[in-house]
């Protein structure tokens, strides 16, 4: 009958009894200088193994064996026609399975990143009311008017007159009604674009590159297309798992105001939510008698523009500033295909 060294404790006292341990016809035999003892192995519970860590076999009475030679006690269980009983332990014997459950985490984290922290973004977002994530806005503008952002050029009339022709276009829809902010801009040029809180800025040089008016609200119309789906926002929290966490979980922005005007300058949006922009621009504008073409004519004006502003670029960080949209040409086609007969 094969043995192996043990030591035995019997749970009452920290003094240890060098044993010799074998298991024979389901029972546990441990025999020492001052004990002797059979116990059905059934009732016995082994740990798992722990790099070099003694294996403990646990006992019903208290007591416990420890086992420090791993593979004599492997050899032990073997022979006596033991199988691991233990989820872990069958799958530690097999490389494969490991392999499996090493490439299924991978699979999960991936599929978390993809799916499950845009989704959770979305979740986030809807729970914050547009007047908190103002708060956001607020905070980004005043840090980008400190070096990105100037005042703008326009006279008061102009902006006014632009601001009310705003105010139309957004009428009748669930949205924010926060003042448009005028700025203007010689390092990001002809722009518009939305903040987490609904807030739509809009360049002096945007202004001046359009031809009329219903360009203009065409980028608007888009510009508010990402806010009704609080585009901005998750792309925010996307960008700061951190904050999403604690904005999800207790309902505190403050974690994303630090943050904000870095993520927001690094934060493109995806095709699709560009592609769902357009579409809800063009039904935006339709609905107020302006062909959905004029987002198409100032799509264009806006992409030469910036071409025309980086032409070193053309090969390169162009594309890949583009990358992220749908295809800009792709764009126009679908604005214009959807306004058949306008000009």
């Amino acid at each position: 009958m094969a043995s192996i060294p043990a030591d035995y404790y019997d749970g009452r006292s920290a003094r240890r009894v060098p044993v010799s341990l074998s298991i024979e016809g389901g029972w546990l035999m441990l025999k020492g200088a001052e004990l002797e003892l059979e116990i059905p192995f059934s009732s016995v519970r082994v740990s798992e193994k722990l790099g070099s860590a003694p294996r403990q076999l646990h006992l019903a009475d208290g007591g416990h064996c420890a086992v420090s030679d791993h593979a004599a006690f492997e050899a032990l269980l073997q022979g006596a026609g033991v199988r691991p009983r233990s989820l872990v332990s069958r799958l530690e014997g097999y490389w494969h399975y490991a392999v499996g459950a090493l490439l299924l985490s991978i699979a999960c984290v991936v599929a978390g990143f993809i799916w499950g922290l845009p989704w959770a973004a979305e979740v986030a977002a809807d729970r914050i009311p547009y007047s908190t994530a103002h708060i956001i806005d607020q905070h980004v503008l005043s840090t980008f008017d400190q070096g990105m952002l100037q005042p703008s050029k326009l006279s008061p009339e102009r902006q006014r007159e632009l601001q009310q022709r705003f105010d139309t276009l957004r009428a009748g829809r669930d949205l924010p009604d926060y003042p448009l902010q005028f700025r203007n801009s010689p390092a990001i040029g002809a722009n518009a674009f939305a903040l987490p809180g609904g807030t739509v800025v809009v360049t002096d040089a945007l202004v001046q590159l359009a031809d009329n008016d219903e360009e203009i609200l065409g980028v608007l119309a888009h510009e508010l297309g990402h806010v009704s789906e609080r585009h901005p926002l998750r792309q925010l929290l996307q960008g700061s798992v951190v904050a999403l966490a604690m904005t999800w979980y207790v309902g505190d922005i403050s974690s994303l105001l630090a943050a904000a005007p870095t993520l927001l300058l690094q934060t493109s949006y995806s095709r699709n939510f560009e592609r769902r922009a357009d579409r809800f621009a063009a039904d935006m504008l339709r609905s107020k008698g302006i062909p959905p073409t004029r987002l198409a004519d100032m799509l264009e004006k806006l992409e030469q523009t910036h071409r025309k502003a980086h032409p070193q670029q053309q090969a390169a960080s162009v594309d890949k500033y583009f990358a992220t949209h749908p295809d800009t040409a792709e764009r126009i086609r679908s604005l214009r295909e959807n306004n058949p007969g306008a000009q």
